[in-house]
């Protein structure tokens, strides 16, 4: 019983000082040379569509090109694989051959980095992923926090409430400009 009790008290310890101790999170700066995509994936509850969107960024912010669309499947989990494929391809097809992809969806970093069986719902979609992965460029697939992945979360709710498959952008669209100052300047955003 004793044990119990000393269980339930640290992990309420524990709950309250990650509630106190609130830390500073910022769009993650890709190191000279490298371009950095971020991805993500949206889904509209109203009109259970889903959609996803991306961005690249040289090491100062600059926006290099993006892209967004809905996904053809209402699921949160397929728009943010969408996002990593789309994603890529763009990379790839625009030689971003430095690169490193943030997304903020810990479950589509992980299957992409660990795999998954041929009966996995999105397996086609993940060995497509790690097809490009295994090209002749230097990728990497990495998981951020949300607070960091302002952009993309704007494109990928763009993409959820549009009609196309994708769009892709040489240029932010204007309501972006705000959050692409604020990850080139390094804003910090607290996540509690």
């Amino acid at each position: 019983m004793l044990e119990c009790c000393t269980t339930v008290f640290n992990s309420q310890l524990l709950e309250s000082a990650r509630a106190s101790n609130p830390r500073s999170v910022a769009w993650s700066r890709p190191t000279e040379g490298t371009f950095c995509l971020n991805v993500d994936g949206s889904f509209l509850g109203s009109t259970q569509t889903a959609g996803f969107g991306g961005l690249i960024r040289n090491n100062a912010g600059a926006f290099l090109g993006g892209f967004y669309g809905v996904a053809s499947m209402p699921s949160i989990l397929y728009a943010e694989i969408m996002a990593v494929l789309h994603g890529l391809e763009l990379c790839w097809n625009n030689g971003y051959t430095n690169l490193v992809c943030f997304s903020d969806s810990l479950q589509a970093v992980s299957l992409i980095k660990n795999g998954v069986s041929p009966y996995h719902t999105y397996a086609n979609e993940i060995h497509k992923i790690r097809q490009l992965i295994g090209r002749d460029w230097n990728v990497s697939i990495d998981h951020t926090l949300r607070e960091g992945n302002a952009c993309a979360d704007f494109l990928a709710k763009l993409g959820a409430s549009s009609k196309s498959s994708l769009v892709i952008l040489e240029a932010p669209p204007s309501d972006m400009s705000r959050l692409l100052l604020a990850d080139a300047g390094g804003m910090m955003f607290v996540r509690g």
